[in-house]
């Protein structure tokens, strides 16, 4: 009866951390990956911006910059960057996709989508209104 209930209590915290955990997903990678260049508020004054070759842009003005309209498509396929054909040039920005896989090959593609789809979440939370 004990180890059934500590069983059942331990399941439930698990759940609770994994939930937990996926409900800040999105605020953790942009921290861990975009504040840098971006800054904590995304508007492109990170502590790396001035060292960069370009001006880091504003990722609180891509909706207002799109005629109102936040343009998913476009920073999910900037995001994930495995897509870009070489003969668009130079990224500053790294390949997150790449990164974003993780190690578990079963599941590279799920995990890549989920963190990114987590990031454009985040992004579109700051956008000025």
């Amino acid at each position: 009866m004990i180890k059934t209930t500590l069983a059942a209590t331990a399941a439930l915290l698990f759940a609770a951390n994994a939930h937990a955990a996926e409900d800040d997903l999105g605020p953790r990678l942009f921290f861990n990956h975009c504040a840098a260049c971006h800054g904590p508020q995304g508007e492109g004054d990170g502590p790396v911006a001035a060292t960069m070759r370009v001006a880091v842009p504003n990722l609180r003005t891509l909706a207002m910059r799109n005629g109102g309209v936040f343009p998913a498509d476009a920073v999910i396929a900037y995001i994930d960057g495995r897509k870009t054909p070489a003969a668009h040039g130079d990224r500053q920005m790294p390949i997150w996709g790449d990164i974003f896989q993780g190690t578990e090959q079963r599941t590279a593609e799920l995990t890549a989508r989920r963190r990114i789809d987590a990031l454009v979440e985040v992004i579109v939370s700051i956008q000025y209104r």
